[in-house]
């Protein structure tokens, strides 16, 4: 496979932000409001704001880089959009339908799932509408990039020369010349090592370091020590039964549409027949399976003879939950009116979770209420202890019966890798003058969790200069390290111009003969490769010399060149596919530019920091 080609393009998702019915984009200024200002950037009339970039980010943590490449995804995608907008494209709510009702995500054995729709639909919109106004975006997205991107062609004559010299190798053989073979040549006698310690004496300084005794008040902690009884556990799940039992019902429907914008003759039309079905079904309750795959125009459950599966309360549209609801297994419902249209509902079964299932969870929940209040009880005794006995932790302990924790050394600027060492209050806690200096306990530290923590220091270490001796071993490798690689570059250029005057050539100690070509470099460094094609293939042996940050300089001998081999079929479509794409890109880009000078795209007040 074509790896080098594939690994050196820019795709045109990641131009994009991965735009291609993802469903999870999230519309500019979409459906939380918002004052006019401030906001981060205008595209044309259209302002994006922070949470416009927060929800693309789904809530990842990120840093400042990835923050702006996620903006300017979104003002790419705003341009493309401010286009279609302008041409008057628009997607049909037919084709909508077909799109959700395609999404993998939302399907069942390959048919689409209302339940499942219902689901995503709870757990990430507050209604259909703002979903299908995000899933339009991409729609309207994915035709503005087809008709940019979507029609390259590379001809087979373009394709077979990339190929040829993607497959073309060289024959090599390689000599390093290291900086720890100049070792001899280095000075670092007495003299050299003092003269080094003393111009990086800053280097070597041991920095302020302490040790930590400490305890944990915890609340999960105090949670598992708390017993609760079956009686408790039994009254609990009485009270909340309907929460706890998690009834799911299991439904079947059949739906006839109606357009948004019907008008009251047609509704009144598509009524007419629903009452019809309706009255086949009630005259016939055996046929509703048959009559949902003929007359259902719900293309998920139609198939499936409106068989919906099991589903909770509220998650489907309210009309249609509050109408599931109030059946009894095996009732039919009268006509239901939704956003959709009219339903005809079965009810088919109910299931919920006996106390059995639930009890981990219930016992889980009433610790934790429990202990929530003995939480507060002792975390004021903690405040108060800590506070009146400073000068030790036994008080405490006795008080709380906590145990006391060692921890290993710390320093001040890099903080420990443990979660609970490592928070930042409690490091500029046990670092201030009260608990380093006058040896006190520390302020009651919130760590989070319902985690408090009070420290003292167990053992203290300041700053302090290592003396040479110590350091000199370090000092020694550091220096021939770095000479030793200047020496290593300017011998190995001076040793290359020889080869490539013919001097020489056979008295070096080379490396064992390699075949290398661009698209299977063997693991060697792109720069190295770059070096080797360059080199000449009319006079050979040829020569090429390259520096590598460890300091090693490496010169490659070229002795012949090897042809491709012939491409096969399928690495000739890759290949094609690849330049294609990249073809696409280049186009991509240059439209986005044109777009850029038709919608200015101007910065506002808010920062990619601000945190409102």
């Amino acid at each position: 496979m074509f790896e080098f080609v594939q690994n050196n393009k820019t795709v045109i998702q990641v131009i994009l932000g991965a735009v291609a019915l993802t469903f999870v984009g999230f519309g500019v200024g979409s459906y939380s409001s918002a004052t006019d200002d401030p906001y981060l950037v205008k595209v044309g009339k259209t302002k994006i704001y922070k949470r416009d970039l927060d929800r693309a980010l789904e809530g990842q943590p990120s840093d400042p880089a990835a923050r702006q490449a996620a903006l300017e995804n979104l003002i790419r995608q705003e341009l493309l959009l401010a286009e279609a907008r302008d041409h008057g494209v628009a997607v049909s709510p037919e084709q909508l339908r077909k799109v959700i009702a395609s999404i993998p995500v939302f399907q069942e054995n390959g048919q689409f799932s209302s339940q499942r729709y219902s689901e995503f639909l709870k757990s990430r919109y507050p209604n259909p509408e703002a979903f299908e106004a995000d899933i339009s975006r991409d729609i309207l997205l994915q035709s503005q990039l087809n008709s940019v991107a979507g029609t390259q062609f590379v001809s087979n004559t373009v394709v077979g020369r990339v190929a040829g010299l993607l497959g073309e190798g060289r024959e090599l053989q390689q000599l390093v010349l290291k900086p720890s073979d100049f070792g001899s040549e280095v000075k670092t006698d007495a003299a050299a090592l003092k003269a080094y310690y003393d111009a990086n004496a800053k280097r070597f300084k041991l920095p302020e370091q302490v040790k930590l005794d400490y305890v944990v008040l915890s609340q999960d902690a105090l949670a598992q020590g708390i017993k609760v009884s079956d009686a408790d556990v039994q009254k609990y799940y009485d009270q909340h039964k309907a929460d706890l039992a998690g009834e799911q019902r299991r439904a079947s429907h059949i739906l006839l549409t109606v357009a948004k914008d019907a008008k009251p003759e047609q509704k009144a039309k598509v009524k007419a027949e629903a009452e019809a079905i309706l009255k086949d079904v009630r005259a016939n309750p055996a046929k509703f399976a048959e009559l949902a795959k003929a007359k259902s125009q719900d293309p998920g459950s139609a198939e499936k003879g409106g068989d919906l599966g099991f589903f909770g309360h509220g998650m489907m549209v309210k009309p249609f939950d509050d109408a599931v609801f109030k059946l009894k297994p095996g009732q039919i419902s009268d006509l239901v009116e939704t956003e959709y249209g009219f339903h005809i509902i079965r009810l088919d079964a109910v299931k919920s979770q006996s106390l059995e299932d639930v009890k981990g969870a219930i016992v889980d929940k009433l610790q934790k209420q429990k202990s929530a209040a003995l939480f507060r009880e002792q975390a004021d005794k903690l405040n108060e202890v800590a506070y009146q006995q400073a000068d030790s932790l036994k008080g405490v302990v006795d008080a709380l019966k906590l145990e006391v924790k060692h921890s290993d050394w710390m320093q001040r600027n890099q903080p420990s890798q443990d979660e609970l060492l490592g928070n930042a209050k409690l490091l500029s806690a046990v670092f201030s003058d009260d608990v380093l200096k006058k040896k006190h306990n520390s302020e009651v530290v919130d760590i989070g969790g319902n985690r408090l923590v009070v420290a003292r220091i167990a053992e203290h270490q300041p700053e302090r200069q290592q003396p040479l001796a110590d350091v000199s071993d370090a000092i020694r490798k550091e220096l021939v390290e770095r000479e030793g690689a200047k020496l290593a570059d300017k011998k190995g250029q001076a040793l290359l111009a020889e080869l490539k005057a013919g001097k020489g050539v056979d008295a070096q100690k080379w490396g064992q003969s390699a075949t290398v070509s661009r698209r299977a470099a063997a693991g060697m460094p792109a720069a190295d490769v770059r070096a080797v094609f360059a080199v000449a293939g009319s006079k050979l042996p040829g020569f090429a010399g390259v520096r590598h940050d460890t300091g090693e300089y490496v010169i490659y001998r070229v002795n012949k060149v090897v042809p491709a081999p012939a491409v096969t079929d399928a690495d000739r479509a890759q290949l094609g596919n690849v330049l294609g794409e990249l073809s696409a890109n280049s186009q991509l880009a240059s439209y986005l530019k044109a777009l850029r000078e038709k919608y200015p795209v101007t910065a506002g007040k808010q920062s990619l920091t601000d945190n409102n």
